[in-house]
């Protein structure tokens, strides 16, 4: 009796809750739904229609430029002056510009992983994959106010930049990759190949655009040099030069002026 009694009162193991279901997203999709859906449904947004139309990558295009704009504008609080409006003009130039040459290579190897996109779509999927690196570029942009008020130097604003950027496109990749699965893609090797070739020619970008963070007389330099080089020269530097450094630049310029110059190749 008291099993059955027990048996009884004890209380019944609720249902499992019933999964959440989306609604599908809209037919047409606006910068709002675009943002929504870069972050929080890649995969249903690499099947919508709308990645193969221009309204994607006017989308898509807006964001990413926006937010990279403010990125650029933190960065260029660093030195102030004309890098206030020189630093993201020359981010946004940049990032547009290694998309546009990166963007047939990117068509050729998605081929070769099995995608069957067509270029239309593929150019909408980069451009996602841009906007979605500028958003993430975007939230990182408070941590680096704080540092480039804070800090003199440049070899730890460097680092603090080409990190958030690291970050930034590994979500876009995972981004990338998803929605080129969807596409019929099987194959990784072809997409690692081509990021990485994309994050070199974004690196590249950042050494033959300088100065960044820096101060200049002039908008863009001449000199050519590779990035690891530049990163290696100006590690060790500081926004303000000590008075040391200052004694030597003008011991040097005053050398070239007595017309005493130094083998380049010594240095």
């Amino acid at each position: 009796m008291n099993d059955n009694n027990e048996a009884e009162t004890t209380p019944s193991a609720s249902p499992p809750p019933h999964p959440t279901i989306q609604e599908p997203l809209p037919e047409n999709l606006g910068i709002r739904e675009l943002f929504e859906a870069l972050l929080r449904r890649p995969a249903e947004l690499a099947r919508h229609k709308v990645t193969e139309g221009r309204s994607a990558l006017t989308g898509f295009g807006i964001i990413a430029v926006i937010s990279i704009l403010v990125f650029g504008f933190v960065l260029g609080t660093f030195a102030y002056g004309d890098q206030l409006w020189a630093a993201p003009v020359k981010l946004v130039g940049g990032m547009l510009f290694a998309g546009l040459i990166c963007f047939p290579s990117l068509y050729i190897f998605s081929s070769i992983a099995g995608s069957s996109a067509s270029a239309a779509k593929m150019g909408g999927l980069l451009a996602g994959m841009l906007a979605l690196a500028g958003l993430l570029l975007l939230g990182f942009a408070p941590a680096l106010w704080i540092f480039a008020q804070g800090t003199a130097s440049f070899g730890f604003m460097g680092f603090l930049a080409i990190a958030a950027w690291l970050v930034a496109l590994a979500f876009g990749y995972k981004f990338l990759r998803t929605a080129l699965r969807e596409t019929g893609a099987t194959q990784s090797a072809p997409l690692m190949i081509w990021v990485s070739i994309f994050l070199l020619v974004t690196l590249q970008l950042s050494t033959s655009l300088r100065p960044i963070l820096g101060r200049s007389d002039k908008f863009l330099t001449t000199e050519k040099k590779f990035f690891l080089q530049h990163w290696g020269d100006t590690i060790d530097e500081s926004l303000v030069a000590s008075p040391q450094k200052k004694e030597d630049k003008i011991e040097a310029k005053s050398r070239s002026g007595r017309g005493e110059q130094q083998n380049p190749y010594n240095n």
